[in-house]
């Protein structure tokens, strides 16, 4: 009778001990994958910032393209920011004072910074110490409308020695050695005359399948042509628009057909928005302040406008 309750309770002592194994070796193994999580598919220009730990910033990293890593508290409150910004960025057609009071940046970045010359020809740019962290050193630059002044492709070079930097002007120049490569184009839709479009150039160049980190367009109104070339594609050639990072631009009022100028003006912001840019700086030509401003945007994914807060 003893041996059987003896052996009874070593069953009873095993299986206990079976059942504490278990639930150790379960608890394990939910600890692994908890502090293990896999991380989603982010774009091949994927930017691993140091701001804080990349598995506390997933939202912000998929819905920047991997630009931004913030927690996902600062993220939803910067998309806030962003929608109420939006809805007033439109506000009048009115002739005087019209980018006072239309378009104006919806998001902001942190360091953004502005490089080349004071004045005419500088331009401001997102976080560029970003670039530096990038996974890759494949860092394409372009700077269309130089007219002779290399500051802005001098001070990127500075910052990014490894970047490769092409520019373009309708004059015949020549880069500072060591700086960029210099082309003689006229960019605009490449309809019109001798006229190139970014995707031409870009074929010419071998860069069909190279994302452009930065574009600089100074172009003196042929920016409506070449942006409205760039994007306005339909949805079966959306696959051939090249992917531009950041786009730093000059745009010009046509004061000889105003009306006709400012509809198209309010068409083409309408346009980066469709094609997933926000302004992140906005600042007057003093030279022609009615006429002519400076806007720098970011490209941002589709799930940054589209997705619920």
């Amino acid at each position: 009778m003893f041996h059987k309750i003896t052996k009874k309770l070593r069953r009873i002592v095993n299986n206990k001990i079976f059942i504490i194994f278990a639930i150790v070796i379960f608890l394990l193994i939910r600890f692994y994958f908890t502090t293990h999580e896999s991380i989603p598919k982010l774009p091949e220009s994927y930017i691993q910032s140091s701001d804080i730990d990349s598995k506390q910033c997933n939202l912000s990293l998929l819905e920047s393209d991997g630009w931004f890593c913030e927690s996902d508290s600062d993220w939803k409150r910067r998309k806030r920011i962003h929608r109420l910004q939006h809805k007033r960025n439109r506000i009048s057609d009115d002739r005087y004072l019209f980018f006072q009071n239309n378009w104006e940046p919806t998001i902001h970045c942190q360091f953004e910074r502005r490089i080349g010359n004071t004045g005419d020809g500088g331009k401001w740019i997102c976080d560029v110490y970003r670039l530096r962290q990038m996974n890759t050193t494949d860092l394409l630059i372009y700077s269309f409308g130089s007219n002779g002044d290399f500051s802005f492709e001098q001070a990127v070079k500075n910052m990014l020695p490894k970047a490769e930097i092409h520019t373009f002007d309708m004059q015949l120049y020549k880069c500072p050695d060591g700086i960029c490569t210099f082309h003689q184009a006229r960019l605009g839709n490449g309809k019109d005359g001798d006229s190139k479009s970014l995707q031409m150039i870009m074929k010419e160049l071998g860069h069909e399948n190279r994302h452009i980190q930065i574009l600089k367009v100074d172009i003196e109104g042929s920016e409506y042509d070449l942006f409205e070339s760039l994007l306005n594609l339909s949805p079966s050639n959306q696959a051939k628009l090249p992917y531009i990072r950041q786009i730093l631009f000059e745009i010009h009022l046509h004061s000889d057909y105003i009306d006709k100028s400012i509809e198209r003006t309010h068409e083409l912001f309408e346009l980066f928005r469709a094609n997933n840019y926000a302004i992140f700086h906005k600042e007057v030509n003093l030279d022609d302040p009615r006429n002519v401003f400076e806007f720098a945007l970011i490209r941002l994914n589709t799930a940054f406008f589209t997705s619920q807060l």
